[in-house]
């Protein structure tokens, strides 16, 4: 029975690899061990893809955080001590990016007691203080990561003129690079930073972190060596048969007209966010409606989106198709804590919608989002999270892969869910937190979603003048209406 069994997943390996080959990752334990003894660590499939893509296509993918405050004026020395208070803590921030000699195109980290990272201080006038940041993120959002240097990097902004006005708006922006951090790690950091800014808890800061293992390592230690297998078969006889027998045309948000190929449009685009967040008592009665309609928050926002999306499609007739993001920290076993700097997220399915079946009558609409979510469940519980992030790295190594110009989904989502964010650091008071990133040829319009003192927030990032600024600000307009609609109704 055995050797029959090893027979068989030999001959389905065969096959897979025939066809899927690139999928398939070997993962070597001593090289990705999690360890504070350690002074280096080699980055994952993934986590060297996101470096490859970074420095081929200007900083793509990087993610930031804009940390809109309220409070005296911030030192710049106080903000660079704040920052070595978050070196202590993360192997990674106090580690310089080195090539990995082993192999090429691969990297590792490599920690370092001399590692500075950049810490900015920018003028600004006050009355500039809700935009200014976005002129400056198009200024230098196409950095790349540079060898013998850290990944990360802080900018204060910030009015001269306002240095005895203990109430002026000020703010910092975190930058950082996806291979080390997501928007759920990265908001941890940030709240961090803003612990030691405001020298309410230094005893934080005492011990450092050990390295946060790569993703694909995390996943192998999850599953059995049968259970991955058969996941990832799975997962690709799946994904497949959908790629063959999918003859549905995608509706698309509609390109504006260019004088440059799309593919590209690193060179020629900016990444413009265009956000807006609910009050607490909006937030709660959505959360409560949702609660009452048996269906997730995730759910009912991709909704609102789907809605505001049909109004802006190239094509009346084809199909909406949108992609989630999803978490895998708290499905490991055992379970990865939000601290832990590093990039843990993966994704499931398409979700595909027709859309001349897209509903604007409020009870239809929460019956899509049951819908939707009957399909994130399911997506889940066949352990697509997993699998997917299993071959991301393999997927992305591709030159196109899903990056292409004409193999995109309409939009789609990544909902950080609640952050720990507190209202009050020491004088400062946080009014919000703007997720941002580079997304300069990313063909497919996302939305940050997350929620911070009660308060959700909802942000829309794409690629300007590939898409117009006027046709994002209006999905994001009316993701909004639509959601309150669905509260009220």
């Amino acid at each position: 029975m055995i050797t029959k069994k090893i027979s068989v997943i030999s001959a389905l390996l065969k096959v897979i690899h025939k066809t899927h080959g690139f999928y398939f990752i070997k993962v070597k334990r001593n090289q990705m061990t999690s360890t504070s003894i350690s002074k280096r660590r080699i980055l994952g499939s993934w986590e060297n893809t996101l470096i490859n893509i970074s420095r081929k296509y200007q900083g793509l993918f990087r993610v930031a955080e804009i940390l809109r405050l309220q409070g005296p004026i911030i030192r710049l020395q106080a903000l660079e001590a704040a920052v070595s208070c978050l070196q202590q803590r993360h192997p990674f921030l106090r580690s310089r990016l080195r090539n990995n000699p082993a192999t090429q195109n691969s990297y590792l980290m490599e920690e370092d007691i001399t590692v500075h990272l950049k810490v900015r201080e920018i003028h600004r006038k006050r009355n500039d203080h809700l935009n200014f940041w976005q002129q400056e993120w198009r200024e230098r959002e196409k950095d790349i990561p540079m060898i013998d240097q850290g990944l990360a990097e802080f900018w204060l902004l910030q009015d001269p003129d306002d240095y005895d006005d203990d109430e002026a708006p000020r703010e910092i922006v975190i930058t950082c690079e996806h291979s080390i951090s997501d928007g759920i790690s990265l908001s941890t950091v940030a709240h961090e930073l803003l612990l030691a800014l405001g020298e309410q808890d230094k005893t934080l800061f005492e011990h450092s972190l050990d390295w946060p293992v790569a993703m694909e390592v995390a996943i192998e230690r999850s599953l059995s060596k049968w259970n991955r297998f058969i996941t990832l078969s799975k997962f690709i006889v799946n994904a497949t048969y959908q790629h063959v027998t999918n003859t549905k045309k995608i509706a698309r948000i509609r390109y504006t007209d260019v004088d440059f190929p799309l593919h590209n449009a690193h060179e020629y685009c900016h990444t413009e966010t265009f956000y807006h967040s609910l009050s607490k008592e909006d937030t709660k009665a959505l959360f409560d409606r949702c609660h009452r309609e048996g269906v997730t928050v995730t759910s009912a926002i991709s909704i609102a989106i789907f809605c505001a999306v049909s109004t802006l499609v190239n094509n009346k007739d084809g199909y909406l198709t949108y992609a989630i993001a999803a978490d895998n920290r708290r499905r490991y076993i055992p379970a990865m804590p939000n601290n832990f700097l590093s990039c843990q997220i993966s994704g499931i399915s398409l979700f595909s919608w027709a859309i001349s079946d897209i509903p604007t009558i409020n009870e239809n609409m929460w019956q899509l989002a049951r819908t939707f979510g009957d399909h994130v469940k399911t997506s889940i519980n066949a352990g697509e999270i997993f699998a997917s992030g299993m071959i991301l790295g393999n997927v992305y190594m591709k030159d196109e892969g899903p990056l292409s110009v004409t193999n995109h989904p309409t939009c789609g989502i990544s909902n950080w869910g609640p952050l720990p964010f507190q209202v009050e650091y020491g004088k400062w008071k946080l009014v919000e937190m703007i997720p941002s990133g580079n997304f300069a040829r990313s063909f497919t319009p996302i939305a940050l979603v997350h929620t911070i003192n009660g308060m959700l927030t909802i942000a829309h990032v794409g690629p300007v003048p590939a898409y117009s600024s006027n046709d994002l600000e209006q999905l994001q307009n009316d993701t909004i209406k639509y959601l309150r609609q669905m509260i009220v109704n």
